[in-house]
């Protein structure tokens, strides 16, 4: 399983400090990737990272954590509330919270924890089946998608996310990275031609090798080939062919 991804919310130092040794310590499978001191930085991180979890403490100064999760209108992450204060349970609890912890944070705790977090994040990355013979549903920030696999042109990244690019330059924003797109839709058809970009097949119109190496997609799109991709492409284009 692919790395949790987690922003820390504490505007006591010591308490954002103490928080950070006992994940990085205790919770191997966590990557905290900002830590914040104020509710409007967190804001502005949350929007950044897209993270999969929240450490939020409630009091923040001039914001609570609660102002905080109004702030973002569509969240995509589980919050973990982080707290000296037992009197907002009930809040926490009406704002789907995944846990509450008490400071100071018991480590058993913490880890159970992270534990409900994991069993979570392994039933967002399951693709859902649409009834419809043949579709997927992808994440998006307002529930899923549902696609067939061949609608699909490529798929770029923006932000950490994927997003979908589809006939008639239409795009879908979804709430997963692209490398968790290409490992569903690699056996379908699809290659990751760049770090950037992972491609359809059967919407290649033209593979140049000249200039490095581009692919030219059906709405005309060119992608880069990376260099050290080459190899790996002319194997998947070599066995696609042959299907």
């Amino acid at each position: 399983m692919s790395l949790l991804r987690a922003i820390i919310v504490e505007d006591e130092p010591t308490g954002l400090e103490n928080l950070h040794r006992k994940l990085e310590q205790n919770c191997p499978e966590v990557e905290i990737v900002a830590e914040c001191m104020n509710g409007e930085d967190a804001i502005r991180q949350i929007r950044r990272h897209l993270p999969d979890v929240l450490f939020l403490d409630i009091m923040l100064g001039d914001m609570t954590g609660f102002d905080v999760l109004k702030a973002i209108r569509q969240p995509t992450f589980e919050v973990i509330f982080t707290t000296s204060y037992d009197e907002y349970a009930i809040q926490a609890i009406k704002s789907n919270a995944l846990d509450y912890l008490l400071k100071p944070i018991d480590i058993d705790e913490l880890i159970e924890a992270v534990s409900k977090m994991k069993m979570k994040m392994r039933e967002k990355n399951q693709p859902i089946v649409s009834s419809s013979p043949g579709k997927i549903g992808f994440p998006i920030a307002t529930g899923q998608q549902f696609l067939a696999p061949d609608e699909i042109i490529y798929i770029s990244t923006e932000d950490n996310v994927a997003i979908l690019h589809l006939a008639e330059r239409k795009q879908i924003k979804l709430t997963k990275s692209l490398g968790w797109v290409e490992e569903l839709l690699t056996e379908k058809g699809f290659f990751r031609a760049h770090h950037s970009y992972v491609i359809n097949f059967n919407h290649m119109s033209e593979y140049v090798r000249q200039d490095g190496g581009y692919i030219i997609m059906s709405d005309k799109k060119l992608i880069s080939l990376a260099r050290r991709r080459k190899d790996d492409f002319l194997l998947a284009l070599e066995a696609w062919e042959r299907k």
